[in-house]
């Protein structure tokens, strides 16, 4: 079977186990461009010494604009090898996993960039314009107060939401799952007039033609809205998760806590909340630095 011919079937088998689109779409734009490489080599042919070349090649180490790319992009084309190949030896198709070489190195990520307590006030306070103006903050709130994905957001329906106990159960999570999450009070009041005047089956999150939203539509909202609050920062549906998220440790200090809450396989996945701010480092420092004793 040759190379290209695996990736499909790795592929489609992942689409068949109802894995997220978004994490098929980067296995194949990864994978595609080791196929690339392989040409019309047998995946059984492949070897040790094959993978080297190939992660040394200018198309894994050069990025599109002539640049050297990042390390975590790099470290993204071992782990989708190993994800084929490890595929590839459990249905027998390789008599010997060639993937060993590939050492995935744990990387620092940078901290995602979040909302201060500041900008959530002023973004959540703020007087919009136009007629979807109470829409736009409960959709704001709504993403912001649970660190709801945006697909799980925009899948939403008025039926979802138990109104007596505030437990919402996402219809569409990442993997295909059912899940839960949590609303408060104050959420909940936001959320209610949305839902009072249409049937239970209908998207909690509506155009003005009672349309449910779209993901684009959704991302244009939080753009624009944040914009005309004034918030100089790139914004986007997974910033207010990452601010969730964010908010959530420096409450908690617990990571596992995180890890539920944002309904994300592994705790490690979560330790990018935990990175401690240099000027939160110094500022504790500085209060548990002990006084010298005076003679």
């Amino acid at each position: 079977m040759l190379v290209n011919e695996a990736v499909e079937l790795f592929l489609a088998d992942l689409e068949a186990e109802h894995r997220s689109h978004h994490t098929v779409a980067a296995y194949r734009r990864d994978l595609t461009v080791f196929t690339r490489f392989a040409g019309d080599l047998d995946i059984t042919a492949v070897t040790p010494a094959t993978l080297t070349r190939f992660m040394a090649s200018e198309s894994v180490q050069v990025g599109p604009c002539g640049t050297q790319r990042a390390k975590a992009t790099i470290n993204r084309y071992r782990v989708s090898l190993k994800a084929l190949f490890a595929w590839g030896a459990a249905r027998w198709l390789v008599d010997r996993n060639p993937t060993a070489i590939l050492k995935c190195r744990r990387h620092r990520a940078a901290p995602p960039d979040v909302l201060s307590t500041t900008e959530i006030d002023r973004l959540l306070g703020y007087d919009f314009a136009g007629n979807q103006a109470h829409r736009d903050r409960a959709l704001l709130a709504f993403m912001l107060s649970t660190g709801c994905r945006l697909g799980e957001t925009v899948a939403l329906d008025c039926r979802d939401i138990d109104w007596d106990t505030g437990r919402v159960t996402l219809r569409s999570p990442k993997g295909g799952e059912p899940e839960t999450a949590a609303a408060g009070d104050q959420l909940l009041a936001m959320l209610r007039p949305l839902a009072a005047s249409v049937p239970p089956g209908h998207a909690l999150f509506r155009t003005g033609t009672d349309r449910r939203l779209s993901t684009r539509q959704v991302q244009r909202i939080v753009a624009l809205r944040c914009q005309e609050a004034e918030i100089c920062k790139r914004m986007t549906p997974h910033t207010l998760r990452h601010t969730f998220a964010t908010r959530l440790y420096n409450a908690t200090g617990d990571l596992r806590l995180v890890q539920v809450a944002l309904r994300h396989a592994h705790v490690t996945t979560a330790e990018i909340y935990a990175q401690v701010d240099p000027a939160r480092l110094a500022a504790a420092v500085r209060s548990a630095e002990m006084a010298p004793k005076t003679p």
